[in-house]
């Protein structure tokens, strides 16, 4: 373009872009901004462990309601006394998964590492402190049977229960199109037997009726630590954008 446009390089660049409908940025949106584009007032924090997500959000500006659920015996206790402050954000002892009924858990030394699932050898082999220090058998429950309690709320669900996130859904599949927003934690490389691939969990969420929001990197492959391991993935509802959704 000529100089006598009056415009930079990086200007017209731009220009060129929200013209076709997107937008170039220097701020990333984050989660709690998704919530909020939301009006989101219901967050379900399902594999609470002690609580680090929930004083996250909290820590940047999520008002809303927290339920956090946590089934192993020792890790739930610390999360009751750092929710115990907080009004608007409880706990309940359990696991979510595809059955109700009672469930085995592996805890780990790193109990963030706990799963119901067992471990890859590069799981066990992992910088994580992966190792099994004894199974628990814990309480489980489905979102079906749960949901009813939050029903007609503006509600988010945030999965992070190590290889465990696909029997989470699965019990969910009554209210899914409930939700407003998912977050799941993707494996790039797998510490867990038997779980979904990166593309499984997108085709599943987008026959689900959710598409890509946000994606952030959690941990790095320690073999080889230029590459990602694990993923947070936010979903929003495919027809949102649309104005179809509510």
């Amino acid at each position: 373009m000529s100089q006598g446009s009056g415009m930079t390089v990086k200007e017209q660049l731009k220009s060129m872009v929200r013209s076709t409908g997107y937008e170039i940025r220097r701020h990333h949106p984050d989660l709690v901004e998704f919530l909020r584009s939301r009006s989101i007032n219901v967050v379900l924090d399902v594999g609470a462990n002690e609580g680090q997500f929930a004083q996250e959000i909290r820590s940047r500006g999520y008002e809303g309601r927290i339920v956090s659920f946590e089934p192993v015996a020792d890790t739930f206790r610390h999360l009751q006394r750092n929710c115990a402050s907080d009004n608007n954000w409880d706990c309940r002892r359990m696991a979510l998964g595809d059955a109700a009924g009672a469930i085995e858990i592996n805890v780990s030394k790193n109990t963030a590492m706990s799963s119901i699932v067992s471990q890859t050898d590069i799981g066990r082999n992992s910088i994580y402190e992966a190792d099994v220090v004894r199974v628990e058998t814990v309480p489980i429950e489905t979102l079906d049977t749960i949901f009813a309690e939050f029903a007609g709320s503006r509600v988010f669900v945030k999965i992070d229960t190590q290889g465990f996130e696909r029997n989470v859904l699965n019990g969910g599949k009554q209210i899914l199109s409930s939700l407003l927003g998912v977050q799941l934690e993707l494996p790039l490389i797998h510490l867990y037997q038997g779980t979904w691939g990166f593309d499984e969990a997108l085709r599943f969420m987008r026959e689900a009726g959710f598409t890509l929001a946000q994606m952030r990197p959690v941990t790095y492959y320690s073999e080889d630590p230029v590459s990602l391991l694990e993923v947070d993935c936010v979903f929003r509802r495919t027809d949102y954008a649309t104005g179809t959704s509510r």
